[in-house]
């Protein structure tokens, strides 16, 4: 299919195995927004590249996954994913502070953030020690629960497989010399007060989880030797569209974003309370036309808010739409137009 726009979008079109084994066409668009003086946020007339292959904040077996590429049939709701470093209020030193992020009927999630401590052990056994107050905590799996520690197999650590990357797993083979190591910065009030290294804590954070990962490892269904004999290059027969999703499961929207949603963050400016991201009244539908002409609504299923810089002016907005097309070859030309939005 050959594409077209008059806005100021990246676009594609690629063809994609659907999980009913039939190959479907794909168009995404993808726009950035920055915001102005008056605190709206407006498209930027050089749109943004598509991201053809993850990266990684290093090791991609050790480390965060930093940004997820672009190429995808389709999601189950709009991944919300968010670039921001916490910041204590009035950037006065805390040993911790809340972090929140909210959306009106929509979505509420939270965690906590800390300065550096340690798990120390004493005469009556492990306990924590107190945080270094700091201004300033990157959000990152990095600083939540996770890792890896030493196993049974001297050769092989234990990994924590829903955050590989992160500090604070432990065994009882990584406990027995006795030495400090080091807490999550990242987690929960409850599991931080329960202070016991020995129990796992809840990964929380802002960032894509990527595919090698649990939860989201399971959704792509069972690789075995029936798959590779059967069904490869294809997905597993048991694999979901939840797989491509990539924001955390408290992150992932359904039904999808439409535009004109406000997003509220907490614990992420030294001199706002909440910094407040209202979406573009922005919706798009895909004009097709060739033996046969129709419409497709297109749907806002990535929503990347970067707020990372303190300057509030300086703040982003990147959103990718997407759409499915049956039977694509029935279609020669699309053109990406913009709705009115109410």
């Amino acid at each position: 299919m050959h594409l077209t726009t008059r806005l100021p979008l990246s676009f594609m079109f690629f063809k994609h195995w659907h999980t009913d084994d039939t190959e479907v066409g794909v168009v995404i668009a993808k726009a950035r927004f920055e915001r102005a003086t008056d605190g709206m946020f407006y498209a930027t007339q050089t749109p943004p590249e598509f991201l053809l292959e993850d990266t990684y904040e290093g090791d991609p077996a050790t480390s965060p996954l930093t940004s997820e590429q672009d190429i995808a049939p389709a999601k189950i709701g709009t991944d919300l994913l968010i670039n921001a470093i916490a910041r204590s209020p009035e950037a006065k030193p805390a040993t911790d502070w809340p972090v929140s992020v909210s959306i009106a009927d929509r979505l509420h999630y939270s965690f906590r953030v800390r300065g550096p401590s340690n798990w120390e052990h004493r005469a009556t056994g492990w306990k924590p020690g107190k945080p270094e107050p700091v201004t300033e905590v990157p959000i990152t799996y990095a600083l939540a629960y996770g890792g890896m520690a030493a196993g049974a197999d001297a050769d092989n650590p234990e990994v924590f497989e829903f955050n590989p990357s992160g500090i604070g797993y432990t065994t009882p083979q990584s406990r027995a010399n006795k030495d400090p190591f080091p807490a999550p910065q990242i987690g929960e009030l409850a599991e931080f007060m329960a202070a016991d290294p020995q129990t796992e804590m809840t990964v929380h954070g802002f960032g894509p989880i990527a595919k090698s990962w649990l939860p989201r490892r399971a959704e792509a269904g069972t690789f075995d030797a029936a798959w590779q004999q059967t069904r490869h290059p294809r997905m597993p027969v048991d694999y979901g569209l939840g797989f491509w999703n990539a924001a955390p499961k408290p992150l992932q929207i359904s039904p999808a974003l439409a535009g004109n949603e406000t997003i509220m963050l907490a614990g992420v400016s030294h001199t706002a309370e909440t910094v407040e991201a209202r979406l573009p009244g922005v919706a798009l539908t895909l004009r097709m036309t060739g033996q046969e002409n129709s419409y497709q609504d297109m749907v806002l299923d990535t929503v990347l808010v970067d707020v990372s810089d303190q300057i509030i002016e300086k703040n982003s907005l990147t959103l990718l739409w997407r759409c499915l097309i049956t039977m694509p070859d029935r279609f020669e030309t699309g053109d990406i137009q913009q709705m009115h939005m109410e």
